[in-house]
């Protein structure tokens, strides 16, 4: 069955993350990222940076977050066994420090088809407490075969 491509454009409910000490820690350590600036405060100052910052794919963590809601929403009409992650893009502004809280409302981009497939861009502008924009991230979701349905 093909995607309901009326709903380009929605928007979905805001999502606000904190960035933590402990998490991006965390995260540094399971991706084996050794750069200091991401494992300590004072190394990321040393670098010139204000506060420890979050590794780049840190981010993942929110978006993932965000997009959730945008393949769960009953009225796009995808099925999930269908699925393959086809893109992931990030529009860096700054780094993510700790200590930000960070805000993005999920937005349905786009939806197209080539062939059999249809294509799910999912973007969402990450902000911080004053409303900068720190992120602007897109995933491209792949439906297999639900073009032509």
């Amino acid at each position: 069955m093909p995607l309901n491509r009326s709903l380009k454009g929605k928007e979905y409910q805001e999502v606000t993350f904190e960035v933590t000490r402990p998490e991006v820690v965390a995260f540094a350590e399971a991706i084996g990222e050794g750069n200091p600036i991401y494992r300590d405060a004072e190394a990321a100052k040393t670098a010139g940076y204000p506060e420890q910052v979050a590794p780049p794919t840190f981010i993942t963590r929110i978006q993932i977050m965000t997009s959730g809601q945008v393949v769960l929403d009953q009225e796009l009409g995808l099925d999930y066994t269908r699925v393959v992650h086809g893109e992931q893009q990030y529009d860096w502004r700054r780094p993510l420090l700790v200590g930000d809280t960070v805000s993005a409302t999920p937005r349905l981009a786009d939806i197209y088809a080539r062939g059999p497939n249809e294509f799910l861009v999912i973007e969402a502008d990450i902000k911080d407490r004053s409303g900068e924009t720190v992120i602007v991230a897109r995933s491209t979701l792949l439906s297999r075969g639900t073009a032509g349905a």
